[in-house]
């Protein structure tokens, strides 16, 4: 009972000591503006495909075959730039008697004006610096010809085919599980004893373009990189000076060549023909 009584004193003890006292202020206000203007951002340099969100750190810009010390001539619209498109290399192969597939070799990649040389699987890349929030585009492929050889009579491979056998999404903005049904790459929708793949096709096949990389959603990739990877399970870190220095073959992208075609000893090439198509 003694307890109780000295807590309720206590209690009381503090009510009075921490009365509260009541002030008085006045207060006006008044409101100014802050502004800013944004403008559709020039070509940026190419970024080595990585997983957002995050800040891309740019590669060298891509040389001109033709002319190592220039930039490639890449598609652009409406301040959508394609930022990098591959060359592709099988190497150097034997003739079989039966249909066989080469497989591709990785593609060789620079930092740091060439400091640092590396080489990783082969792909392309778009940068939306539109700055339109209904921006939609899409990236395409096909083969202008046969594979040939140079010369008034050239040898052809009249029904080899490249072949993709698999492709990762990258975003500098978003995390690769959120861009599921919002940006799309390879369709791998064929499938015979080698395995599943979508086929390069050559101008006059029955097959159109192939569409590599896609922006489904309306101004999804403003102001990021997005990248589609010629290979399934493709990580960043994999890649670098350090883990891949020189070129090696890989199973992402190969040259599917039949029997019949009867290649001979001899360098063969073709042209393929990249296609920006960007609305509205």
């Amino acid at each position: 009972m003694k307890k109780k009584i000295l807590a309720s004193l206590v209690l009381s003890g503090l009510f009075v000591s921490y009365s509260p006292v009541t002030t008085h202020a006045d207060e006006d206000a008044a409101k100014t503006k802050a502004e800013t203007e944004f403008t559709a951002g020039d070509r940026p340099d190419p970024s080595k495909p990585e997983e957002g969100p995050k800040d891309p750190s740019p590669l060298d810009p891509d040389p001109d075959p033709t002319d190592p010390t220039k930039p490639k001539p890449l598609p652009e619209v409406n301040n959508v730039y394609v930022t990098h498109l591959p060359d592709i290399s099988f190497g150097s192969n034997k003739t079989d008697l039966k249909t066989t597939e080469y497989e591709a070799l990785t593609e060789k990649r620079t930092k740091g004006q060439g400091a640092e040389t590396f080489y990783m699987p082969h792909s392309v890349q778009v940068a939306d610096l539109s700055g339109n929030s209904e921006t939609k585009w899409k990236l395409s492929v096909q083969q202008d010809d046969v594979f040939k050889t140079s010369g008034s009579t050239p040898k052809k491979l009249d029904n080899s085919r490249i072949r993709i056998y698999g492709n990762t999404l990258t975003s500098t903005a978003y995390a690769v599980a959120d861009l599921a049904n919002k940006v799309s790459g390879i369709a791998l929708g064929e499938k015979d004893e080698f395995g599943e793949f979508s086929t390069i096709p050559v101008k006059n096949d029955t097959q159109d373009e192939l569409v590599v990389l896609e922006n489904k959603t309306a101004g999804f990739t403003l102001n990021s990189y997005t990248s589609s990877i010629f290979r399934n399970s493709y990580v960043e870190g994999n890649y670098d000076a350090t883990k891949t220095p020189t070129e090696a073959r890989y199973e992402g992208v190969k040259l599917n060549v039949p029997a019949s075609d009867q290649s001979q000893v001899a360098t063969y090439s073709a042209d393929l023909t990249w296609t920006l198509t960007v609305e509205p």
